[in-house]
């Protein structure tokens, strides 16, 4: 497990609701935004009575952060009912507010049950061993991004507004389910506006490009196992405006779909200087 990068998503506890914390070094030159939404479940859950799994996140991120300097974290109790609990948390870096966002808590219940299938992809093995298809986040070999992301191929090459990716951390982790929620909640922001970009033949690095998170909604299905990989299957039905939209199915390897997410973010050129 990687001690130091797992700490700097704990922030420490300052008073009964205010946390302090500061950035993972992902060698970016904001503060990427699934840091937050993990940094923030974490806060949440230190206020509940007894611990409940989440269930429901989303966040607004109003502006951008220096990922070099403190973050302070606010938690404010809207509801604690006898099986959920509802938190908002505001995040903000020397008195600017960066991002809020609301959670819901809920313990376990019986009900229906019944899902979509699964895609069928290329194996992440299969990609792994191939050495073509991950996704690169950082330039520095010796700062890699703390998740395998494996791209699949598109069926037949084309260019429809849909991606598949295989996710998993680098490293081990404990079978902690906060734990492993909040790891889920950091990848969740990586990779889904691939979909957008695929009808536009568009890179991450496309030179002059802008593509930053908006809005970002997850909720959490079934338990899950951040250790296993994780396919990530995206579907992009609007780009317009300088925004792109996008949501998210999330199926463990055997098929079970664990978690669903929904994005909105910037997509457009900037300005020529």
């Amino acid at each position: 497990m990687d001690l130091d990068f797992i700490c700097a998503l704990q922030p420490e506890r300052i008073d009964e609701l205010r946390f302090r914390g500061m950035s993972p070094s992902l060698n970016t030159p904001t503060i990427y935004g699934g840091q937050l939404m993990a940094q923030v479940m974490h806060c949440a859950a230190q206020t509940l009575d007894s611990p409940r799994p989440v269930h429901y996140l989303q966040a607004n991120f109003i502006t951008s952060g220096d990922p070099t300097r403190p973050l302070d974290f606010e938690v404010r109790t809207l509801r604690d009912g006898k099986s959920t609990s509802n938190r908002q948390v505001e995040v903000s870096q020397a008195g600017q507010t960066l991002m809020l966002a609301v959670l819901s808590f809920q313990i376990n219940s019986n009900g229906y049950s019944h899902q979509v299938s699964m895609p069928p992809v290329d194996q992440p093995e299969t990609l792994l061993a191939d050495g073509d298809h991950e996704m690169q986040f950082s330039a520095d070999d010796d700062a890699p991004f703390p998740f395998y992301i494996l791209v699949c191929p598109p069926a037949n090459h084309r260019r429809e507004p849909c991606s598949s990716v295989w996710t998993k951390p680098r490293f081990g982790t404990i079978e902690d389910r906060l734990l492993q929620q909040m790891l889920f909640a950091f990848i969740s922001d990586a990779s889904i506006l691939q979909a957008a970009l695929q009808p536009h033949s568009l890179e991450w690095n496309e030179p002059g490009l802008a593509i930053a998170t908006m809005n970002h909604s997850l909720w959490f299905h079934r338990p899950l196992n951040i250790n296993d990989w994780l396919l990530m299957h995206s579907v992009s039905p609007s780009t317009h405006d300088g925004r792109a939209f996008a949501t998210a199915d999330t199926f463990s390897a055997r098929g079970d779909l664990i978690a669903s997410i929904a994005q909105e973010g910037i997509l457009r050129r900037r300005p020529s200087q």
